[in-house]
C-alpha cells in the first residue's frame, strides 16, 4: 500500500508531461493561426474575391484563434490544478474541475457560434441552416446548463 501511495503522489510528473505536450499544441496552433492570417491577407491583396469571401475568411480566423485560446486555458488550468500557481489574471485562475469545465464550455459555445456564422455566410440552403442552428443551440444548451 505504501508503494502505491508513493507512486500516486509522484504521478503528477505525468501531468507535467501532459502540460508540456499541451503547451506545444498551443504553440503549434498559434503558428497555424499566424500562417492562416498571413494567407488570408495575401489573398485579399492579390486575388480579392469579394466581401463575402473576406468575411468568411476572417470568421474562420476567429475559429482558429478560439482554438488557440482553449488550448492555452486548458494548459494553464492543468498546471494550476496539479502542479502549482501561476501569475494569471483573476478570470483565468482555475480552482477546480467545475470552473475549468464552465470556462471551456463557454469557449466551445463561442466556437460553435462562430462556426455557425461561417456556415450561414457560405450556404444558401435555409432548411439545412435552420437544422444546423437547432443542433448548435441544443449542444450549447447542454454545455451551459
Amino acid at each position: 500500500m505504501g508503494l502505491l501511495k508513493t507512486i500516486l503522489e509522484n504521478a503528477k510528473l505525468l501531468i507535467v508531461l501532459v502540460v508540456v505536450v499541451s503547451l506545444i499544441s498551443t504553440v503549434v496552433s498559434s503558428i497555424w493561426a499566424v500562417y492562416e492570417t498571413a494567407n488570408l491577407l495575401i489573398s485579399l491583396f492579390t486575388a480579392y474575391k469579394g466581401a463575402a469571401y473576406a468575411v468568411a475568411g476572417f470568421i474562420q480566423l476567429l475559429d482558429i484563434y478560439l482554438i488557440v485560446a482553449v488550448l492555452y486555458i486548458f494548459t494553464v488550468a492543468l498546471f494550476e490544478l496539479f502542479i502549482g500557481e501561476l501569475k494569471l489574471p483573476s478570470w483565468l485562475i482555475i480552482r477546480n474541475f467545475d470552473e475549468l469545465k464552465t470556462l471551456l464550455a463557454n469557449v466551445v459555445v463561442l466556437i460553435m457560434a462562430v462556426s455557425f456564422l461561417k456556415y450561414f455566410l457560405e450556404r444558401n440552403d435555409p432548411l439545412t441552416t435552420v437544422l444546423y442552428a437547432a443542433a448548435a443551440s441544443l449542444v450549447s444548451l447542454v454545455l451551459i446548463s
